[in-house]
């Protein structure tokens, strides 16, 4: 199509099915060869005459075009270049008028139909209808859409012929395709054609600089026709042209028995005496092998075409030897030699223009499906040859490297030995069979026939690759399958799949929307997810992924969940961590004012008589979120509170105040933490105790060191340093704590289970259950929480 036409084009033939057969008797091989060449020379399609038009296009006289010298470079043209219009529907006369109206942005030589051929210009003449490139050397035709399969027979068959026609008139030569990549390139518009005979897309393809059209081919494409087929049929009328007495065509061509002979069929009409067929190496173009022809097939449908002295006796139908493992093309020589060389002159013609393999295994992927990480197939695979073990892999597409492989049957497929029309072994080629696959890879399957019981290499062995069927094992790694709100209990259930099992815990986290900052959070068990297992594939730790929790969240936020694989107790990114956010599930907390509708404020209850201002601020800057934390992992808010209140001395202490620490919790070696070193009060726990340290706090600040005494009565109080541990904020100290009473172990059980509220059942229950737990040494630290408790009525945080 000329320049000043814009459109894209695509065309696709699609052969469905994994065998194509020729005439129905052996494999096929794709070649030029085609229905609709095969019809214009079986039905002697007369090709319509050329008619000159012209006068009409003045852009070929310099004088009017800008002073543009039309001159080809080499006084004559070297190519002819073949164009189509790009829309359906019209007509040629139309499209005439209309490129003569705008020549000065394009015009070419000719048009065709399949009726009529007009030249417009002179053929002497550049025309400009393809770029620099295609304008400094070729004649250039567009052709119209045709609509039928019978106009387009005789539309190919008028255009071949006088494409024929050009080259013998302007001495371009036999037909030849000039090169061209498969992609867009930009090469040197200096370099001189290496053929006579292009499209426009081969020019586009080629040359990528100032144009960019693909005809023909997709209007080619819907008659499943092609440039290689139609150099052939040029070719046809070009030896009709240059010696009538040398004219063929390959009829099929195929593979057959092991893969080492090659059946051929076609004709080949000369005054010559012997015929010879060659098997031809399409790498050097030297002859393999040669067999004479000794008894013609006849051929009467030819006879019926070309009337010429007996050519129905021009015909061949043999099998020829081939070695294995070769490019080759066929070649038919008419001689007066009978050992069949060009002593005295010879009619040669190469049949096949693209490559034949001699020896090619042949496979088809019928289906495959992945379920988890079982990859299921069934395909089949014809060696050629016998092997004793059949193995097949999955290859990770992106490098080829081996991902798993697995030794399988083979099984026998009827069907197949039919469709490859009895070749040897063809029934012993089928595959079905199952084999578990890494997941998120890019896969292709490969079979191997071997004689290694292992599906090496030694001893010979034969692969195919369906590397057309790529199959992806992509897997989600984590999902939320539900999340409510009921107030601001926040209810959430899902999964999440981490590579590593060697997390020791599972924290879910709500987030708010608007900052991603933390609002909440909560350890809990990972929980068994069979249906998660049977999607994620039979691997170790897949089932191990479920997370089902109620936590309280605050009022009037926008939130999503996060959970947290990690090694910190306390749920940190402290010694290795992995999460995942399910942030595109975002729910709506209640407001305040239809939370504290639901339920009296705790500060309504709450006595404070007797604290200072200090205190009620730190109190009520705190309370509500021990609160949270306490009603979320199963404890008592008033235990938690009148702890935090002795051990921190409302919050005014001064390990509370550098530290954040509100508990007292002494830095042990699981803590990787920063420390803070503080002087605290211990009590011995046996009569005539040891001890290392001072006898009384002001000892201990005097800066002497620590002696070693012994006190005699149980429970007497004495002082030692200590490092305790240091937080970010006080928020974090009430996590850590909710930690430690959740997950300190004692041997098999948890150390302070019984403070939990569900086993408790009160808070003197629970706080009678941190003193036997062991949490201090303080032999009336449960009574005191308790009694701390009673005075301030903490217990109305519960």
């Amino acid at each position: 199509m000329y320049d000043n036409k814009n459109r894209r084009k695509q065309g696709t033939i699609q052969i469905i099915g994994a065998i194509v057969m020729i005439m129905g008797m052996f494999i096929s091989i794709r070649v030029s060869a085609s229905d609709v060449n095969d019809y214009i020379i079986r039905n002697n399609i007369k090709p319509a005459g050329e008619e000159l038009q012209l006068g009409r296009i003045y852009d070929q006289d310099p004088s009017k075009n800008g002073n543009i010298n039309m001159d080809y470079d080499s006084g004559k043209p070297q190519m002819i270049v073949i164009h189509e219009v790009g829309v359906d529907g019209g007509t040629i006369n139309g499209s005439i008028d209309y490129m003569v109206r705008t020549q000065d942005s394009a015009f070419v030589h000719a048009f065709v139909d399949d009726s009529r051929l007009i030249t417009i210009a002179d053929k002497n003449k550049k025309s400009w209808g393809s770029g620099p490139y295609g304008n400094k050397y070729g004649i250039q035709i567009e052709q119209m859409r045709v609509a039928s399969q019978a106009a387009f027979y005789k539309q190919i068959a008028t255009l071949a012929n006088w494409t024929a026609q050009q080259m013998d008139q302007y001495n371009m030569g036999e037909p030849k395709l000039m090169s061209s990549p498969s992609t867009p390139q930009k090469n040197d518009l200096s370099i001189k054609p290496d053929g006579n005979l292009t499209t426009h897309k081969m020019l586009s393809y080629k040359f990528n600089q100032t144009t960019d059209h693909v005809d023909p081919d997709a209007y080619w494409a819907r008659f499943g026709y092609d440039i290689n087929q139609f150099r052939d049929l040029v070719s046809k009328y070009y030896n009709d042209i240059k010696n009538k007495s040398n004219i063929g065509y390959l009829d099929s061509v195929g593979v057959t028995g092991e893969g080492n002979s090659i059946k051929v069929r076609g004709w080949h009409y000369s005054l010559k005496k012997y015929e010879y067929l060659f098997i031809m190496d399409a790498n050097t173009g030297r002859e393999i092998s040669r067999q004479q022809v000794t008894t013609p097939d006849i051929r009467t449908d030819i006879k019926n075409v070309y009337n010429y002295p007996n050519i129905e006796k021009s015909g061949f139908n043999i099998t020829l030897p081939t070695p294995q493992g070769r490019n080759v093309y066929i070649m038919s020589r008419k001689t007066d030699d009978p050992k069949g060389d060009d002593v005295g002159g010879a009619d040669d013609i190469r049949f096949t223009s693209n490559p034949i393999t001699t020896f090619s295994n042949r496979g088809y992927l019928d289906s495959s499906s992945l379920t988890g990480n079982t990859l299921a197939m069934r395909a089949w695979f014809w060696a050629g040859q016998s092997y004793k073990y059949q193995f097949i892999f999955a290859l990770d597409a992106n490098t080829g490297r081996e991902l798993a492989r697995k030794n399988v049957n083979i099984a026998t497929r009827p069907d197949v030995k039919s469709a490859l029309n009895n070749l040897d072994n063809s029934e012993k080629s089928g595959i079905q069979d199952q084999l578990e696959v890494p997941i998120d890879k890019t896969i292709v399957m490969m079979i191997r026939r071997t004689n290694d019981p292992k599906g090496d290499e030694i001893g010979g062995k034969s692969d195919y690759t369906f590397g057309d069927n790529t199959i992806s094992s992509n897997k989600a790694k984590y999902d939320q399958d539900s999340v409510s709100i009921n107030d601001t209990v926040l209810k959430t259930r899902g999964w999440f799949w981490t590579e590593s099992s060697t997390y020791k815990y599972q924290y879910v986290f709500v987030m708010d929307k608007n900052t991603n900052k933390e609002l909440a959070r909560k350890l809990t068990p990972i929980v068994s997810r069979p249906d998660v297992k049977n999607y994620l594939g039979n691997f170790a730790s897949a089932d191990m992924t479920g997370f089902d929790v109620s936590m309280e969240v605050p009022s009037n936020k926008q939130a999503y969940v996060m959970v947290r694989r990690t090694n910190d107790p306390n749920g940190n990114e402290v010694g290795g961590f992995t999460q995942a956010s399910y942030t595109n599930n975002v729910v709506n907390t209640k407001t305040a004012s239809d939370s504290q509708s639901d339920r009296p404020s705790p500060t309504g209850k709450i006595d404070l008589t007797g604290t200072n201002d200090a205190q009620k601020a730190w109190f009520n800057a705190l309370y509500a979120s021990a609160q949270q934390l306490a009603r979320a992992n199963d404890l008592f808010p008033s235990v938690m509170m009148s702890q935090a209140i002795a051990e921190s001395a409302w919050g005014q202490s001064e390990l509370a105040k550098t530290g954040n620490n509100l508990f007292g919790v002494k830095a042990d070696s699981s803590w990787t933490g920063a420390v803070v070193s503080r002087l605290t009060a211990e009590n011995t726990t046996a009569t005539n105790q040891t001890v290392t340290g001072y006898r009384t706090e002001a000892e201990g600040r005097s800066g002497k060191p620590a002696t070693t005494f012994v006190l005699a009565n149980k429970g007497t109080p004495y002082y030692i340093y200590a490092n305790f541990r240091k937080y970010a904020s006080q928020a974090e100290s009430l996590r850590d704590y909710v930690t430690k009473i959740k997950t300190t172990v004692n041997g098999s059980t948890y150390r302070y289970q019984g403070a939990w509220r569900s086993n408790a059942g009160s808070y003197q229950n629970a706080a009678q259950a941190l003193k036997a737990g062991g949490y201090a040494t303080d032999p009336n630290y449960a009574l005191n929480l308790v009694n701390r408790i009673d005075k301030y009525k903490l217990n109305a945080l519960d």
